[in-house]
């Protein structure tokens, strides 16, 4: 009876937990199924506040900011004409020089000596020709005397014929007599053989003075090379000998610049391109730039004829206009330039800009993309930067959208930042 009464008190302490979890499980399941359902909140649409400005087509003249070296298309590198010693230099790097004044003076003895030499060769020829001249002189009254002893010399010889059919000579004064006509008729042959040829011998003889002369001329060139001089007004790039030196044909002496032809040498954008080549308008470009707080006026003289491998662009080069302060030759500077006015372009800020070549308009509360043109840059009436766009699409009084936002897409929705505006400022919705 015991061991019954201990299974049933045993059975009741494990089904007892059981029934009071499954009564427990089964309550919250009914309370779960019976809970009222809370009304749902209507999901509305997020509304993005924007800045927008109307769009105004018109003329503006595009500017961009370019960054230039100046140079100088007159940069001379002299080199020594001859070999000699330097004697003399006068100048410095950096100094100013002027034209024709004396900037470097070689030793000119070895070329005052050849001068002496040649100068000599073209006496000689000269003599030889004044020598030749009077030869032929010569030649034409020997040549008539000449011609009288063949003469002579003839009427011999008829009258020893004449006198050996008589037999009163001898046949060995004949042949004497025949002898002598001979010789004198050689000899005129050969005096006018001379004769012949005296244009050829004439010929020889100018031909060698001319280049015996030439030789002169060409040691004179050497003696004035001994003075290196400058050819325009400039400034002195480098200098590469001292007093003392010996430089050989070649080597070289001194460097100098114009500086009348100063000019900024800077690398055009391929966009810039085609604004330039339209209607002239390369002369209608300006620029300033600023060195040492100097200011320094521009003009746009010339572009580039080829373009040098890995550049984005073609080479402008502007010439320094008017202006006191003449920068020093490879200074490098930022040039801004003025380009021609453009029409139907619509200016706005950067902010505008969604990449490159994207904007967004408000039409009806919403966003709608539109691809534009950057034309170039420029500043308004307040002095702030803006973008110069063109596009077909834009129609003067769109609003533009001037705000960026990160998840800009066409279709979203927007409200204008001046219908958003109350006394606490701006908000989203």
């Amino acid at each position: 009876m015991t061991d019954v009464t201990a299974k049933k008190s045993t059975a009741l302490k494990w089904i007892l937990p059981l029934v009071i979890i499954g009564v427990a499980i089964a309550v919250f399941m009914f309370l779960k199924m019976t809970k009222p359902q809370a009304p749902s909140r209507p999901t509305t649409e997020k509304i993005w506040t924007v800045s927008t400005t109307p769009a105004a087509l018109g003329r503006h003249p595009p500017s961009l900011t370019l960054y230039g070296k100046v140079e100088s298309p007159r940069l001379s590198n002299v080199t020594a004409a001859v070999t000699a010693f330097v004697k003399h230099v006068y100048t410095d790097e950096g100094l100013a020089i002027q034209p024709d004044e004396l900037l470097v003076q070689l030793d000119d003895s070895d070329a005052q000596l050849l001068i002496q030499q040649r100068q000599a060769d073209v006496d000689n020829i000269i003599a030889q020709i004044e020598a030749e001249k009077v030869r032929h002189q010569t030649d034409l009254q020997s040549l008539a005397i000449e011609k009288n002893l063949l003469s002579l010399r003839l009427k011999t010889v008829r009258r020893y014929e004449n006198l050996i059919k008589r037999k009163l000579t001898s046949q060995e004064q004949l042949d004497a007599a025949r002898r002598d006509y001979q010789q004198q008729a050689l000899s005129i042959a050969q005096r006018e053989q001379s004769i012949a040829d005296h244009p050829n011998r004439l010929q020889q003889l100018d031909s060698q003075l001319m280049r015996t002369t030439s030789l002169l001329d060409q040691a004179k060139l050497d003696l004035a090379r001994t003075q290196i001089k400058a050819p325009f007004h400039g400034r002195v790039s480098s200098l590469n000998v001292s007093p003392g030196d010996r430089v050989r044909a070649g080597d070289p002496v001194i460097g100098f610049y114009s500086l009348d032809r100063l000019e900024v040498r800077a690398q055009i954008p391929n966009r810039i391109l085609p604004l330039l080549r339209q209607n002239d308008a390369l002369q209608q470009v300006s620029a300033s730039g600023q060195i040492d707080n100097q200011t320094i006026e521009l003009r746009l003289d010339r572009i580039a004829a080829a373009v040098n491998s890995g550049r984005a662009g073609v080479d402008g080069f502007f010439s320094i206009q008017n202006t006191p302060y003449q920068p020093a030759l490879g200074r490098s500077l930022a040039i801004n330039v003025t380009l021609p006015a453009i029409a139907d372009v619509v200016p706005v800020p950067p902010t505008a800009l969604y990449g490159l070549n994207k904007i967004y308009r408000v039409v009806d509360e919403r966003l709608e993309s539109l691809q534009v043109n950057r034309v170039g840059d420029s500043v308004d009436a307040n002095g702030k930067p803006v973008v110069l766009i063109a596009s077909p699409a834009i129609k003067t009084g769109d609003r533009l959208v001037i705000t960026q936002l990160p998840n800009a897409i066409t279709g979203l929705r927007v409200k204008e930042f001046s219908a958003a505006v109350d006394d606490k400022g701006p908000k989203d919705e």
